[in-house]
């Protein structure tokens, strides 16, 4: 924990980061002293149901589109079986994960399996082989300092970035979109510089965690010059407040749920660090 002190620290030299990705802006964005202690620092904190069943659930899916993108097994049973292998691998070696009792982790795997089922029978599961799963882009864009970098989940076999989301209940789908701007945008971004095509539209599929699972495919149209400029204008701003050390609280109702709170309460005003 940082302790409590009246005295400034003087400013660190500006340390431009090798790259920003748009997780990485947008976690700056929302609260750049979380970022701090998540990214920067690293401070252990436990792992929430929510976030380690998200992971277990985007394990199962990689492995699934893998299977269609190389022509594997792509059966059910295959999805379950390393959905099942990283739930508790996650466990082991990411935890302790912050269960309520053994009967939440029980319905959290129960509801990972149904999920991933509904997804199948859904007919948002890709049928044609996908141009690209889980591959690393890096761009280079006007305006940006540092290159632009990111994992996209799945671009479909005509040319779709598509982010893959579990949800607890149905998103709206315009404030689904609003919420991922920086995402979709840098995605398509990332897509065009690849391939010198613009995508035909930017793409979330919600997994809904409901008694009866729900999938939710969220398209918006591609980014014309004044979506791209807001979005790399978003990312220009999360760069150099990385690189100048300006890491501070922004009180909100994600605090909620922030596992730093007794570190933020401790931050002490006018500290700047190198990142």
């Amino acid at each position: 924990m940082i302790a409590p002190t009246q005295q400034a620290v003087a400013p660190a030299p500006r340390t431009l980061p090798d790259h920003i990705s748009p997780s990485a802006a947008k976690s700056y964005l929302s609260c750049s002293l979380r970022f701090f202690f998540e990214r920067v620092l690293r401070l252990p904190a436990p792992v929430s149901p929510s976030l380690h069943l998200g992971k277990a659930i985007h394990a199962g899916l990689q492995a699934f589109h893998l299977a269609r993108w190389r022509g594997g097994n792509d059966s059910p049973e295959m999805l379950a079986g390393v959905f099942e292998v990283e739930f508790q691998r996650l466990e082991q070696e990411e935890g302790p994960v912050s269960w309520r009792d053994d009967k939440a982790r029980t319905k959290a795997r129960e509801d990972g399996l149904r999920v991933l089922a509904a997804y199948l029978d859904s007919g948002e599961a890709p049928t044609e082989r996908p141009k690209a799963v889980e591959v690393p882009l890096d761009q280079k864009l006007d305006g940006l300092p540092v290159p632009l970098g990111g994992v996209i989940d799945l671009v479909t076999h005509d040319g779709v970035p598509v982010d893959f989301k579990s949800a607890a209940a149905r998103p709206d789908p315009k404030q689904a979109a609003f919420d991922h701007e920086i995402q979709l945008v840098s995605y398509q971004l990332l897509v065009e510089g690849a391939t010198g095509e613009t995508p035909p539209s930017l793409d979330l599929v919600f997994l809904v965690k409901t008694k009866t699972p729900q999938v939710i495919r969220v398209s918006t149209p591609p980014a014309d010059i004044a979506r791209k400029s807001r979005v790399v204008g978003l990312l220009r701003l999360a760069v150099e407040g990385i690189a100048e050390g300006r890491f501070h609280p922004q009180p909100g109702m994600h605090c909620s749920w922030c596992p730093f709170r007794a570190e933020c309460a401790a931050w002490p005003h006018g500290i700047r660090v190198a990142a």
